[in-house]
């Protein structure tokens, strides 16, 4: 079948690693043969640890409206912490809206990491709540730091080994990595490393309600929610299609009314404007399977 998509892939000019489309029909991938088969996803990252707070959620060990500092002890947080974090809800790190304002970008940028230490959490508990939690937005991976050290204690294993047993086993992933903070953490705001057409699968799970291969994966509610409120996944313009974007042009993305996933790694400096590119050709590519 004529991939309107995979053509679009092919026309980039700035290095396009591998991509895949999932659809009821199966699976198509393309690779460029001088690429890795695993690349950085950077903020695609945050997908899958909200979706692990949504398998927790399922599973009865927390909910979203738990104060993120209850899941610590007083001596994991900074003595003199900021008290208006304990205000701050699971949602609101899902939703990037604690309420701080001066943050890095990323809690694992090397140019921070003499200003942040070893110790990573205290640091982002660090920082002051300067804006309205729950209503000021500031995207940071700072927050999905939290959200990884919450879904370690929530779930009473590394984050890693949760998102292994929960996601990437059932969902047969081949090759993956994550980088992790000093402490053994992932980062989760970025820094995991798979292969695109095993990407998707995530995507394709959202597709279909929170089923892959006759498993439940995720509650059908939770999949409601993270679109209707932003749980690393927005809706791409007035279309069907909802999406988590990376920092240079990595792309899951998802049609829950015509069951269909895309995922792609890449590399642009002007990554959005790509993304754009490939999400038109790809909702294109949807419009000519009807």
């Amino acid at each position: 079948m004529n991939n309107l998509f995979f053509d679009a892939v092919l026309a980039e000019t700035d290095p396009m690693y591998d991509a895949a489309v999932i659809t009821r029909d199966g699976v198509e991938y393309r690779k460029n043969d001088n690429c890795n088969f695993c690349n950085n996803s950077h903020s695609v990252t945050k997908f899958f640890f909200a979706s692990a707070v949504g398998i927790l959620e399922m599973q009865g060990k927390l909910s979203r409206t738990d104060s993120v500092t209850s899941f610590f002890s007083p001596d994991e947080l900074p003595p003199d912490y900021d008290r208006k974090w304990d205000a701050v809800t699971v949602e609101d790190a899902l939703r990037h809206k604690t309420g701080i304002d001066t943050v890095p970008y990323g809690v694992d940028e090397d140019s921070d990491r003499e200003k942040i230490g070893e110790d990573y959490l205290k640091y982002v508990f660090s920082l002051k709540i300067e804006e309205k939690t729950g209503e000021y937005r500031r995207y940071s991976d700072a927050a999905y730091y939290l959200i990884a050290n919450i879904v370690t204690k929530a779930s009473g294993m590394n984050a890693e080994r949760f998102l292994n047993e929960t996601i990437f086993l059932p969902l047969h992933f081949r090759q993956w990595a994550l980088a992790k903070c000093p402490k053994g953490v992932p980062i989760a705001g970025g820094g995991f490393y798979a292969r695109s057409d095993d990407i998707a699968k995530l995507g394709y799970v959202y597709a279909c309600g929170g089923v892959y291969e006759g498993r439940r994966i995720l509650p059908e509610s939770w999949i409601a929610d993270a679109m209707k409120n932003d749980y690393a996944c927005t809706q791409f313009r007035d279309t069907d299609v909802f999406v988590k974007t990376g920092a240079k042009g990595q792309m899951v993305a998802f049609s829950r009314q015509r069951r269909a996933a895309v995922a792609w790694h890449g590399y642009s400096n002007d990554g959005n404007a790509r993304n754009d590119r490939l999400l038109e050709a790809f909702v294109r590519y949807l419009d000519s399977r009807e």
